[in-house]
């Protein structure tokens, strides 16, 4: 006879108080850990950036002092090679730039940029 680990669980509801013996799988017994969103503006509540040249222009209505013009004319403004680009776009300037650091990110330049690099070396 095999031993079954048991984690005890108590659901309290209007009915008073039930326990319940729910076995533990031993392959499962860590706690899952979720990755943040691939895209989109829930990747900050995982203190995750969005990504300048890949996120819509509603994700970047999340961000503080962007609303839909705003967030469109970074949309249109790509791409971005690093976060100080941002500054090209009407209406953001040094002040928001420094509100929006860690929120936003360019992690992977797109193709323009590697060869605009090559040029200024």
């Amino acid at each position: 006879m095999s031993a079954v680990r048991v984690s005890s669980v108590a659901l309290a509801g209007a009915f008073g108080l039930l326990l319940m013996a729910l076995p533990l799988d031993p392959a499962r017994s860590r706690p899952h850990v979720a990755r943040p969103p691939a895209r989109g503006a829930a990747r900050l509540l995982w203190g995750a950036p969005l990504d300048l040249n890949r996120e819509d222009a509603e994700a970047f209505e999340a961000l503080a002092g962007i609303g839909p013009s705003r967030g469109a004319a970074i949309a249109a403004g790509r791409p971005f090679c690093r976060v100080s680009d941002l500054d090209r776009v009407p209406g953001i300037g040094p002040r928001t730039l420094l509100h929006l650091r860690g929120q936003i990110a360019v992690p992977d330049p797109p193709e323009p940029c590697a060869a605009s690099r090559a040029l200024i070396k």
